[in-house]
């Protein structure tokens, strides 16, 4: 299960989507605009959405879909972008009534709809290579001392064997309840610093590479009672790339139950609270 928790991309980003990131196949429907900012949360354009985004930010003499490894920064084109005009985007600005809308309506998790005006895309002139896990660990069923108990390591080996040559700038893990021990069990102890937030998530990021500048967790969704488990969270961090000085905001969310569902908050209950998490603490630049 532990090897199963990764999988191998085209592009420099390896994920696992079982329960960890926000599933985006199942919100593309819910929410347009998801394709593109549920896969920019760690400034990696993925391959995944290279292949779904074919010509987003074309500009007049470059086009940066060629670049799957690309660092793509969270902004305002009218604030980052000189002549937004020039930038495509994916789906369109986001669309959304302009009446005062609300989803999960009745849920402590409600929450406006956003303004037609409003929007997440922008495209950095800036090109970084970064280079990122997603892991859910499962960590009952492999850490647990009644079950595999750590089995021998097997899941810090893992990262320890695919990052080899070149290692990750950012580890997102779900289902953590002791970041260091898997950082330990991968003899990158000392390398990585990390973060733990409630809710059992966690980030480790390359000490050498970045600079954390800011972290924090939001809780954004909360598990179906058929399957419930508790509140989910929206853990962010804000780096500074120490040789380059360009900014990145990382984000790690573990999705509600059911799977595909957006737990009681429903679909565009999570995926807006999300990108509220974002808004909130996104710095310029970033």
């Amino acid at each position: 299960r532990s090897r199963a928790g990764l999988s191998r991309s085209q592009c420099t980003v390896q994920s696992s989507l079982s329960h960890g990131m926000l599933a985006i196949t199942a919100m593309v429907k819910a929410m347009k605009v998801l394709t593109s900012a549920s896969l920019l949360f760690s400034g990696v354009f993925t391959h995944a959405a290279t292949q779904a985004a074919a010509g987003v930010c074309q500009l007049e003499t470059e086009d940066l879909t060629v670049r799957d490894h690309s660092l793509f920064q969270l902004g305002t084109p009218s604030t980052w972008v000189a002549d937004a005009s020039r930038l495509t985007s994916l789906e369109g600005r986001f669309e959304s009534s302009s009446s005062v809308a609300t989803v999960g309506k009745g849920e402590w998790c409600e929450i406006q709809v956003p303004s037609n005006a409003w929007t997440l895309k922008y495209c950095s002139k800036h090109l970084l290579e970064v280079k990122v896990l997603t892991y859910n660990l499962y960590w009952w069923n492999l850490f647990g001392w009644q079950f595999r108990n750590g089995n021998g390591g097997s899941a810090g080996k893992l990262i320890a064997s695919t990052g080899q040559g070149k290692p990750y700038d950012f580890m997102g893990f779900q289902e953590c309840e002791d970041v260091d021990r898997v950082l330990q069990d991968a003899s990158l102890t000392g390398q990585y610093g990390s973060i733990e937030a409630e809710h059992a998530i966690a980030i480790a990021y390359r000490k050498v590479a970045w600079e954390l500048l800011d972290h924090g967790m939001r809780e954004v969704a909360e598990d179906k009672p058929e399957q419930w488990w508790g509140k989910r969270g929206a853990q962010w961090a804000r780096f500074r790339h120490k040789s380059t000085g360009y900014a990145l905001m990382f984000v790690n969310h573990h999705g509600a139950l059911p799977v595909g569902s957006g737990g009681k908050c429903g679909l565009l209950g999570t995926a807006y609270n999300i990108l509220h998490a974002i808004t909130s603490h996104r710095q310029s630049g970033e």
